[in-house]
């Protein structure tokens, strides 16, 4: 249950279906985005398979990182290293501009004070720091709880809805597959894929689990059907409430209000704020989750000396990896800082931009993960069947690339800009950049320190090089 509450809440449910799925309709212009989280959610649970059957015989807190060293090359693995803590982080500090957005409004209406936006992000960066610090379990009852809220308001949320329809008529258009079929479908993809992240992080945890060959796919799956159904619901419920024809214009000209109308005009105003409140306690849980997978990312590439051999210690108290997790939460003050000073935009420049272009960087990763699958059990598949090994990764590799293909066609209008915006273009070479330092920096290691090399990706196994002791003198107390 730690591992799905963690899974989860990194997807942070309610944030997808007021904030995510709404802008996307405004910025695409299609209504097809709860048939593009069922098409995501079938291509997840294939790519599980592959995916949860390697994570039974390589265990290791920096889980795509690991699967791609063992599954391609260790080269290929500090390559997908670098862009895994871009991808992470990126999501991680997207969700400070959000809070800020969130919870303004809500200390205004309760204090009468008109806070700035860094005031709530602030607050946040506080609480994600000492949590960060804290032993999984800790972390895992605080998410649970806040889980259960959300999940249960868009529960209800969904149920209202199909019981309001527009002209008393349940509408099945944005359900409808060939919406998939457009000249923009690629940014539908990655949007009902960026609703998705998280599911991948039982993996991460794997180290940490007690049954990892039972209790990763357990969770991983559960993690992807639960999301899956969920959204796709919920959001198709939003067209029904509104109206197939009518939902376009209503995110373009409401945005996040289109989520709070329903409640209040449905539900009452009671129960809009409680929906505030939840998607503040929403966001809160995913900035937490997402913190502590880019702390043990970074944990695992200390402890293999990719990165400084500092950042692969843990507390002696809690087990948590305390100096990659005051890392990330410096990263993200300096990041704070910069935006307070120049005034940008928290919603569109933080939140969306970060946001959006994370969930890219972690489309791109799963889509390499799944061909290393293939590759790993290509000669010895360990026992394992050939749907676990063969079949069903190389099924997913052929799918991931065809969505990653598109999505990098339709990048422009995944970001709400135009052709001729340079921004597109700057997030993809960014990318490339990061993953050129990494095979750098691999085939630095390999031929400067070929011990080492060998061994990225071994995680808890590794066998640091130590300092054999000096002979004992003659009189030497021992």
């Amino acid at each position: 249950m730690g591992l799905l509450h963690f899974s989860l809440t990194a997807a942070t449910p309610l944030t997808v279906i007021a904030g995510v799925t709404v802008t996307g309709w405004a910025l695409t212009g299609q209504i097809g985005i709860p048939v593009a989280f069922a098409a995501i959610g079938v291509v997840l649970v294939l790519f599980s398979v592959g995916y949860t059957t390697m994570a039974r015989h390589i265990s290791n807190a920096g889980a795509f990182y690991a699967f791609a060293a063992k599954g391609v090359s260790p080269t290929v693995g500090v390559g997908a290293a670098l862009i895994a803590l871009v991808a992470y982080t990126g999501l991680s500090l997207g969700l400070y501009g959000l809070v800020g957005v969130a919870a303004a409004p809500l200390i205004e209406s309760w204090t009468g004070w008109a806070a700035p936006w860094w005031v709530p992000a602030v607050g946040l960066w506080l609480l994600v720091t000492v949590l960060g610090t804290r032993a999984v379990d800790l972390n895992s009852k605080f998410l649970a709880v806040l889980l259960s809220l959300e999940m249960a308001i868009i529960v209800v949320f969904s149920v209202s809805n199909l019981g309001h329809p527009v002209e008393g008529t349940l509408h099945f258009d944005a359900l409808d597959p060939t919406l998939l079929f457009t000249s923009i479908s690629g940014a539908l993809l990655v949007l009902g894929f960026l609703g998705m992240v998280g599911v991948e992080m039982p993996t991460v945890y794997s180290e940490e689990t007690k049954n990892r060959r039972r209790t990763v796919r357990i969770a991983t799956v559960l993690a992807i059907l639960i999301l899956a159904v969920l959204y796709t619901i919920a959001s198709w419920s939003m067209t029904v409430a509104v109206g197939p024809d009518n939902i376009v214009q209503a995110a373009r000209e409401m945005d996040l209000g289109v989520f709070f109308m329903l409640i209040e005009e449905q539900m009452g105003a009671t129960m809009a704020t409680i929906a505030e409140v939840l998607l503040v306690t929403s966001v809160v849980a995913a900035a937490i989750s997402f913190h502590n997978t880019v702390a043990r990312y970074t944990f695992a590439l200390g402890r293999e000396h990719v990165l400084p051999a500092a950042l692969g210690a843990t507390s002696a108290r809690t087990g948590a990896p305390m100096r990659a997790s005051l890392v990330q939460s410096a990263i993200a003050a300096v990041v704070l800082v910069i935006y307070i000073a120049a005034d940008l935009d928290p919603l569109v420049d933080l939140f969306y931009l970060f946001g959006t272009s994370g969930g890219f960087g972690i489309l791109v990763l799963v889509t390499l993960v799944s061909g290393a699958v293939v590759k790993y059990f290509w000669r010895n598949p360990r026992g394992e069947t050939a749907w676990n090994t063969r079949l069903a990764p190389a099924l997913s590799t052929v799918l991931l690339i065809a969505i990653t293909t598109m999505a990098i066609v339709s990048f422009a209008d995944l970001l709400g800009v135009g052709p001729d915006s340079p921004l597109p273009t700057a997030v993809l070479v960014i990318y490339a950049a990061v993953a050129a330092i990494g095979i750098t920096w691999g085939l630095v290691l390999r031929s400067a320190k070929p011990e080492l090399y060998a061994r990225i990706g071994t995680g808890p196994d590794a066998v640091m090089e130590e300092t054999a002791p000096e002979p004992a003198e003659a009189g030497d107390r021992p």
